[in-house]
């Protein structure tokens, strides 16, 4: 594992500490500093990425390594038949996942295990070390390890906190520019919010306008999307009157910025809306189709200010239930 980052960042074995996060000693002499312990062994875990990023000093690399849900799944698989490996995988799911996450049971569960038995997915695991002010490098999956080479990039640490919850709030651009926080039902794994700028600086978007190859959704969040029925929160929007129910739809930061000075104008005119043009017009999701779909109902809506949303909303609920139209 070693040798691979020592080649990428040219450096040699003498220019490496080892440090376990029991004990986080580093010394700023050193280049690259890897932490020994894996994150699903570590105890109190954010507050040790945490301590562990204010002793690095922003010119130092740092590794970190942890064993991800697929890759624990692996390597059950590898080692019992089939059919045992699906019970120790569903009986791990409820004992580590499902338990922990229990307001009562979970500190039950941390005080038998002291915190060092974790199963961690491969969007918590790098959204945990994000959020502590890490910045990520270069990720491999090394000896069946996530293995994540980074940097502390010392900016104003994030101060939105991570979302546990069923239901939570996206922050999006609103009308006039004003930050709104659009409700959904999570399909995403946690801390996977800090990843939304990583995710597109290395994947960039896929033809259907999201995020493409993007392993922060949960294999029932595809499901929950495909239907819509994550967005059903968003009549919260609506009663809060930040949203209405036809509309451009409620965009990030990142992907407002990308827009063009001319898109970015057009778009804060009105309030962002739950059921977007393109569903209407029959069209992709893609984002170039996105955007001439929200031209069109601009136009449409200059022509005819009153009846616009209502023709958007019939044509959108004849495709959804005619021609079985669904979400990516």
């Amino acid at each position: 594992m070693l040798s691979f980052f020592l080649e990428e960042l040219s450096i040699t074995n003498k220019e490496v500490q080892f440090v376990d996060t029991k004990k986080p000693i580093i010394h700023k002499d050193k280049k690259l500093v890897c932490i020994e312990t894996t994150l699903n062994r570590t105890r109190h875990l954010q507050s040790s990425i945490e301590n562990i990023e204010r002793n690095v000093d922003k010119n130092q690399y740092v590794i970190f390594k942890f064993e991800t849900i697929r890759g624990r799944e692996n390597r059950i698989k590898s080692v019992y038949p089939k059919f045992i490996a699906r019970i120790i995988i569903f009986l791990e799911f409820i004992l580590h996942r499902a338990i922990p996450r229990l307001p009562l049971f979970g500190s039950i569960y941390r005080k038998l295990t002291n915190g060092r038995i974790r199963i961690i997915s491969k969007a918590e695991g790098l959204g945990r070390l994000v959020y502590a002010g890490f910045e990520i490098i270069l990720v491999e999956n090394i000896d069946g390890l996530c293995t994540a080479l980074l940097t502390a990039h010392k900016s104003k640490k994030e101060l939105k906190k991570p979302s546990f919850g069923v239901l939570f709030k996206m922050s999006r651009i609103g009308k006039n520019g004003k930050k709104i926080g659009v409700y959904k039902i999570r399909t995403m794994h946690p801390y996977s919010e800090f990843l939304h700028s990583y995710i597109l600086k290395v994947n960039g978007y896929g033809e259907k306008g999201k995020p493409k190859n993007d392993f922060r959704v949960t294999s029932w969040g595809r499901i929950l999307r495909k239907y819509w029925l994550d967005e059903i929160p968003q009549i919260l929007n609506v009663l809060k009157l930040e949203m209405k129910l036809v509309g451009l739809r409620p965009v990030s930061e990142v992907y407002f910025n990308d827009l063009n000075e001319n898109d970015r104008k057009l778009r804060i005119l009105s309030k962002p809306g739950c059921i977007p043009p393109y569903l209407a017009f029959n069209m992709n999701s893609s984002k170039e189709d996105v955007l001439l779909a929200e031209y069109k109902y601009l136009e449409m809506k200059k022509i005819s200010p009153y009846t616009t949303d209502c023709i958007i909303l019939l044509l959108a609920m004849k495709h959804i239930i005619f021609s079985k139209k669904r979400g990516t």
